[in-house]
């Protein structure tokens, strides 16, 4: 049980769906553009899951849409799961200049014990 929930992503050894191990490479990534829940995941979280997971480079694990004070969404997020830091940070950040990500979007993540964060475009 523990190994089919960890294929899963949900458990057991921290396994991502693409079947490395990937505890230690969380990826925020901050997308200036004003996009519904539903827009977030169809343009930029289901198409970037599939690639990750199919160059098993690792996994989207969630995302949000962030809202101003006026109750408008300002820009998304996406959450990822990855193998490492060089080759599927790498393929993430041109996977989403693919989709569209505009100028000033980022990634972050801890390297080192530092945060980081690195321009998508």
């Amino acid at each position: 049980m523990k190994r089919l929930l960890g294929m899963m992503g949900l458990g057991g050894d921290k396994r991502s769906r693409a079947g490395a191990l990937a505890a230690d490479c969380q990826v925020f990534a901050r997308i200036e553009e004003p996009l519904m829940p539903l827009q977030r995941g169809s343009k930029y979280e289901d198409p970037l899951d599939r690639a990750l997971v199919q160059a098993r480079l690792g996994r989207v694990t969630g995302g949000g849409s962030v809202q101003g004070l006026d109750g408008a969404i300002e820009w998304v997020s996406l959450d990822m799961q990855l193998v490492d830091l060089e080759g599927a940070l790498e393929f993430a950040r041109t996977k989403l200049q693919e989709l569209g990500a505009p100028k000033g979007s980022v990634l972050k993540y801890r390297k080192d014990e530092v945060i980081t964060t690195t321009p998508i475009g």
